[in-house]
């Protein structure tokens, strides 16, 4: 990543980096700079967010390398990218682009509605053989609501996109990138409901890549038309009989009995499967409808028509990854504390919490449990629970304080060297 930036101000991104991982409290850039020890030029490091967010397109394929080196699955396998929008809250109305939007995670004392940010972004879904299903993000993009496009035409050369559009952006340069890094795997695309839309589906399909997507409960549906014989013109693309999701779920006829990998467990659900046509998607669709209790059904479709419905559900429960990666970039990296207020400085600094997320990740993706995390000082916790993503963040930062102090200690005691750092080390902990 420091080679793809500008010489001059390319070298000091490491240097953020580590105060990243060794920062504590609140995430500001502030934060980042004074656990990296820098003294004097901020505005410096302040200018290099701004060059990450300009140059986040171009950062991304570093990351995407790492992940096609290690996980590449092959002619036969598939990449499965999930893509999903977040908000994050912001203060202020000097805060470039910062508007009103919907927030999706509102508790007791919050509404339904935030002053901030919202990221559409686009992750690749793996499998960790001890962990479950893992999200690695390659790449967010800065959504602009409509009515604040004038007031960014005075500084930047920015245009008004959708949601879509920008998922659609997403996932033609995540294809276009593993291509070009020489892998000959499958792409699978997965999303929620909100964004199967014609705009982003057309075009996804035209690239040669399977959809698996939510539906929802009154999609426009229709079955498949038969085969023309002996006639002119051109066959129908939909049938003549508009179906009905919310008939095939309440009849009890049809249901059968599935076992799936759903987040790690393997669970048993009623479901029901057949094969439909859509304008959304320009053809036939295979649907899936999924009783998870009386009542209480979700359909979900696929564009390939001979995927598995094991393989169609499994993929719907890995798409929720996303949402943990959501959880962790906010709680652990607090992406959107920042504090910074130009648009391109708020796009590298969530660019940054993202990536960090993927490779911290990536390092600790083969280390055992017992190395990963160590709960013999706190009795009330369980052992055997899974180390969290913040526990992987501390086992680097304890590695990299480590290192810092055996350095120090190789040939002799220095008292004036131990306490110098020891100092850092209260001020890191404080």
């Amino acid at each position: 990543m420091s080679r793809t930036l500008d010489v001059r101000i390319g070298f000091r991104l490491p240097i953020v980096i580590a105060g990243m991982l060794l920062a504590t409290g609140r995430r500001t850039a502030a934060s980042w700079f004074r656990a990296a020890g820098v003294n004097a030029d901020w505005d410096c490091f302040y200018n290099l967010l701004a060059s990450v967010g300009r140059s986040s397109a171009s950062l991304m394929p570093a990351v995407a390398r790492v992940v096609l080196k290690r996980f590449d699955p092959g002619p036969d396998g598939y990449w499965t990218l999930a893509v999903d929008d977040s908000p994050t809250k912001r203060y202020g109305r000097h805060v470039e682009a910062a508007n009103i939007h919907h927030n999706p995670t509102a508790g007791p004392g919050d509404g339904e509605w935030l002053y901030g940010h919202n990221w559409v972004c686009l992750a690749v879904v793996l499998s960790h053989p001890l962990f479950g299903v893992i999200a690695l993000a390659l790449l967010s993009m800065l959504y602009v609501r409509k009515d604040d496009i004038a007031s960014l035409k005075s500084r930047y050369d920015w245009k008004f996109q959708t949601k879509h559009e920008l998922a659609l952006q997403l996932c033609l340069r995540a294809i276009g990138t593993f291509r070009a890094l020489g892998s000959t795997a499958k792409v699978l695309v997965t999303f929620d409901g909100a964004y199967a839309a014609k705009p982003l589906v057309r075009p996804i399909l035209a690239a040669g890549v399977a959809i698996v997507t939510r539906l929802r409960c009154d999609a426009k549906l229709f079955d498949v038309p038969k085969a023309r014989v002996g006639q002119r013109g051109r066959p129908r693309k939909y049938g003549p009989n508009r179906l009905s999701l919310k008939k095939r779920a309440g009849q009890r006829s049809g249901w059968e009995t599935i076992c799936y990998a759903c987040r790690g467990i393997m669970v048993e659900r009623k479901c029901k499967s057949f094969v439909a046509t859509s304008e959304v998607f320009g053809g036939s669709i295979r649907v899936v409808i999924v009783q998870y209790s009386r009542g209480n059904w979700a359909a979900y479709a696929s564009s390939d028509i001979s995927m598995s419905i094991e393989m169609i559900l499994t993929t719907v429960a890995n798409r929720w990854s996303i949402e943990e990666h959501f959880h962790d970039v906010k709680e652990i990296w607090g992406a959107g504390q920042q504090q910074v207020r130009n648009l391109y400085s708020n796009i590298g600094c969530w660019n940054l919490c993202g990536w960090l997320h993927a490779l911290v990740e990536l390092e600790c993706w083969d280390k055992p449990r017992e190395q990963l995390v160590d709960r013999s000082d706190r009795p009330w916790d369980n052992p055997d629970r899974r180390p969290s993503h913040a526990d992987r963040r501390r086992q680097i930062a304890r590695e990299m304080l480590r290192q810092t102090f055996s350095h120090d200690l190789q040939n002799e005691p220095d008292h004036d060297k131990i306490k110098e750092r020891f100092e850092q080390l209260i001020a890191l902990a404080a």
